[in-house]
């Protein structure tokens, strides 16, 4: 069975004691696959039609980036790898690399060196320069076992949780009807007490600031982005914004990959929110986040500095008002300020994670991460 006609970029390599058949789709090609028969066949498919439309309209992309790996035994896609493009700055100058942003093996093949030989590939085509943010435990072991990659950045964030569901915290919740019930039972209990706390929470937004709330950002942001477009250290101009907001991963209404792919894909609640910040009256900038079954997370923040505070006191506004779960947050100056007062939050931890990559990267002081680096934003 083919993919494709195999092109030029595919090839075979031996694993131990297998035959690993190794296709790779470049984005010029990702479309076409996506509507071929052989993707339709797929039990698991290695990316959605949404998914496809977001790396093919990427700004940082270009035709023969390739951009998915299948690993075939016999005919059976047994495992898959797909990156996207960005770029970031080092010593004033722009460096494309691939984001690594989804990796899946089949149960029954796991532990047998199959990912690392697609991260191999990646590696090797990407000339090198990959990075990896968003991972779970597993997935960092993996990439930190090549050797290849090194943190460049740590994210000093927060996790606070007000109306939290122990059913989705909690593995053994749905383990039987007993449990099930018990937890209802606890979620009840917390929850009245969420809203016996909430009554001493007041809102102190000083009444020269003021904050408006929209979907997506306005013609305002995109112009105020321009003048702070240097202060980020990957791309995140306003063509970025755009293709985030015009091209999402999650959908609200087709849930027709839910059990074919294994990663975000569907979501029955799922939105973004742009805030801007108003001070005397005149525009300080915005900020985004996105709040997806509950869980709210920034992504990204282009504001005046010094109103960290009240910001922070926004979220917890908007998490009050509208029944949050979780809450995190990775940008430094605002988690402090809910450590700071963590009031009316059940309880605040520190959380982070970190932007690794494998190529050295000068920081610049000036330059700043956002929240949303990498996949984050999307999911």
């Amino acid at each position: 069975m083919g993919v494709l006609s195999p092109s030029k970029n595919n090839r075979e390599s031996n694993s131990k004691t297998l035959n690993l058949k190794i296709e790779k789709i470049r984005l010029d090609e990702l479309e076409s696959f996506v509507n071929s028969e052989t993707y339709k066949q797929f039990n698991i498919v290695p990316i959605t039609p949404q998914r496809t439309r977001s790396y093919i309209n990427n700004p940082n992309a270009q035709a023969a980036d390739v951009v998915l790996y299948l690993a075939f035994l016999e005919n059976k896609l047994i495992a898959f790898r797909t990156l996207f493009a960005g770029k970031v700055t080092s010593e004033n100058q722009q460096i494309r690399f691939g984001w690594c942003s989804g990796n899946w093996v089949h149960p029954d093949f796991r532990r047998q060196g199959f990912s690392e030989q697609l991260l191999t590939e990646a590696y090797t085509d990407w000339g090198r320069k990959l990075m990896f943010t968003n991972y779970a435990p597993n997935s960092e072991e993996l990439y930190l076992k090549t050797g290849w990659f090194k943190p460049i950045h740590q994210f000093n964030g927060v996790r606070g949780y007000l109306f939290p569901k122990t059913g989705k915290l909690i593995a053994r919740a749905k383990t039987n009807g007993f449990l099930k019930l018990l937890f209802i039972v606890i979620d009840l209990f917390i929850s009245v007490a969420t809203h016996l706390r909430l009554l001493f929470f007041a809102k102190k937004t000083p009444n020269n600031i003021r904050f408006e709330t929209l979907l997506n950002p306005d013609e305002e942001c995109f112009q105020f982005n321009k003048k702070q477009l240097l202060h980020n250290i990957f791309e995140s101009g306003n063509e970025e914004l755009r293709w985030v907001f015009q091209f999402p991963w999650i959908s609200e209404t087709d849930n027709s990959f839910l059990e074919k792919y294994p990663f975000s894909s569907y979501s029955m609640s799922f939105y973004y929110k742009t805030v801007k910040v108003f001070i005397e009256n005149k525009f300080a900038g915005y900020f985004i986040f996105s709040v997806r079954e509950g869980h709210l997370k920034t992504l990204h923040f282009n504001v005046r500095e010094g109103i960290e505070k009240e910001i922070a006191n926004f979220l917890k506004q908007f998490c009050r008002k509208y029944k949050i779960e979780i809450i995190t947050v990775y940008n430094s100056e605002v988690a402090n300020r809910i450590i700071e007062r963590k009031f009316p939050f059940l309880h605040v931890k520190k959380y982070g994670q970190k932007i690794y990559g494998s190529f050295e990267i000068n920081k610049n002081n000036k330059l700043q991460f956002q929240d949303g680096d990498g996949d984050v934003i999307f999911t």
